[in-house]
């Protein structure tokens, strides 16, 4: 192996721990919303209507019911899930082209 193969092999390789570590980024981040959304939803599930705080409050601004923040949730727990499943479909191809644009 010449010493022009051997570097064009060993930056191939770095790149690729690199597209790896980019993707496992990615997942991680993508792991964590869903995280804060499950305790999001938690908190919602539980949470009063606050009609009251906005009849006291309306010319300051304006707070979601709890209907509102459920529905924004579902929302967008199915856009992570869309998300997640598009990730995992294409994370050859992610790792393979090294993230390129």
């Amino acid at each position: 192996m010449t010493a022009a193969n051997a570097a064009r092999q060993w930056a191939k390789g770095r790149a690729n721990r690199r597209a790896v570590a980019r993707f496992a980024a990615f997942w991680t981040a993508l792991q964590r919303v869903g995280d804060v959304l499950a305790e999001a939803e938690k908190l919602a599930k539980n949470a009063e209507d606050s009609s009251w705080w906005k009849q006291r409050n309306t010319r300051h601004w304006s707070v979601a019911s709890a209907d509102e923040v459920r529905s924004a949730l579902r929302i967008c727990r199915g856009s992570l899930r869309i998300l997640s499943r598009s990730a995992k479909r294409f994370e050859p191809e992610l790792i393979h082209r090294e993230w390129k644009r």
